[in-house]
């Protein structure tokens, strides 16, 4: 089997993406595993000569930091992430990971001071282009889009990939990080406001309708009551409450306790337990339906999605589907082709199966037994069919062979043996 130009083309693309990504972490990851740790204290700001817009001339800064090395040399080194507002301040103490042989390259143990998003981007890029790659296989049923190692049509045979599984889980695979991140995010603010936030009095000065345009065009309003307070110093302003009514009862010249972040007033909320929760509970429980949802899928449950022809699903059948007979019509391993036929087994009495005859298909992207023995035309092996749906749901076993029938036919061959004879009858 030949591997196309897209396939090549593809495979270059990922392993300069994986490349480059690799690159962009190896100094960071590398000081994080084996450098030695020190504490370090900001000693002041550097800054850069960036400025923050074209517009804004203030300078982008990060921290100074000054840590002394095990032999007991002095060392300061700036981070790597310029920001107008660095989360750090002088005289903060900050851990920092350093190479003996060269401590002025170290990296301040920080989240910001690694390079997650660049790298984050280009194996995310990576990822989405194999994803589309495996969808592409799945789709088309072109063996010379096969990556040029044979790992993606491995991939696609051990998780029962197939056009209807595979959405489910290229969709999951974006849903779950989001949610995981929203659940992390919002759950963060709700406890940096419970842990940090300043209380203040606000005062309820009007119900404000609130308009919302949907992306098929459609309007939505709501009337949200929305709130006047003072922070420490003095500085008015005004926030809206999350809840609309009649979900809100809050009326003009209510007095409601607002609690807000130093650094963001204008983020503040109104104190109650709706203004917190809601958003991390809803975020938690999709991250937990999503990730419950992905193990089903992987492993295969009928009742989440439907696969009709997938060669390695239904092994429970072993134990609770009807014995047959599936014959081997052509067997090509180089090219992972299997073309197939199941009978039911004379030999074995049963009344489950009584209007079914054989059904025939085909297996592309098939991962021949690894038992030595080449599989070939007439090749006979233990089958097993649910005795409901028989043609949508069943198991060839091949492990389990049987025989052989070299005169096995395929369904189209019987036809036109048989239009065949009768033309030579009528003649």
């Amino acid at each position: 089997m030949t591997t196309s130009w897209v396939s090549w083309f593809l495979s270059a693309i990922v392993l300069v993406l994986l490349f480059l990504s690799g690159y962009i972490m190896k100094n960071s990851v590398r000081l994080l595993i084996s450098g030695k740790r020190a504490q370090g204290i900001v000693v002041g700001m550097d800054s850069s000569s960036r400025s923050a817009t074209d517009n804004t001339k203030a300078l982008l800064l990060t921290p100074l930091v000054e840590f002394v090395t095990s032999e007991g040399e002095h060392i300061k080194v700036h981070g790597r992430s310029y920001s107008l507002k660095p989360s750090s301040k002088t005289g903060d103490e900050i851990k920092v990971a350093y190479d003996m042989s060269n401590p002025k390259n170290a990296q301040l143990l920080l989240w910001g001071e690694f390079p997650l998003l660049p790298a984050g981007f280009l194996l995310g890029f990576a990822v989405v282009i194999i994803l589309m790659w495996m969808g592409g296989i799945l789709i088309s049923d072109d063996p010379t889009l096969d990556d040029p190692l044979h790992l993606l049509p491995y991939v696609i045979s051990h998780f029962h990939l197939n056009p209807v599984r595979f959405p489910v889980l290229f969709i999951l695979f974006f849903a779950i990080p989001t949610c995981v991140v929203g659940t992390y995010w919002t759950y963060k603010m709700t406890t940096d406001l419970r842990s940090d936030g300043i209380k203040a009095v606000g005062h309820v000065t009007g119900i404000e309708r609130v308009y919302a345009k949907s992306n098929d065009g459609t309007t939505g309003s709501g009337m949200f009551p929305m709130i006047d307070f003072e922070d420490a110093s003095g500085k008015p302003h005004t926030i809206k409450r999350s809840l609309a009514k009649p979900l809100s009862r809050l009326k003009e010249g209510d007095k409601v306790e607002v609690i807000y972040l130093a650094k963001k007033p204008d983020q503040g909320r109104v104190n109650t337990w709706d203004e917190f929760w809601p958003a991390p509970i809803f975020f938690g429980f999709c991250s937990i339906a999503f990730l419950v949802l992905l193990v089903l899928v992987l492993n295969g449950y009928k009742s989440i999605v439907s696969d009709t022809h997938d060669p390695g699903i239904h092994k429970e059948l072993k134990t609770s589907g009807v014995s047959a007979i599936a014959s081997v019509i052509k067997a090509n391993p180089k090219a992972r082709y299997l073309h197939y036929r199941i009978e039911k087994d004379n030999r074995l009495v049963t009344k489950k199966l009584a209007d079914f005859v054989s059904l025939e298909g085909e297996f592309t992207f098939w991962l021949p037994p690894r038992t030595g023995a080449e599989i070939k035309k007439g090749d006979q092996f233990r089958a097993y069919l649910d005795s409901l749906k028989p043609f949508e749901k069943f198991y060839i076993d091949f492990n389990q062979r049987l025989g052989s029938d070299r005169n096995v036919k395929s369904m189209e061959d019987e036809v036109i043996e048989k239009q065949t004879e009768e033309k030579d009858t009528v003649f």
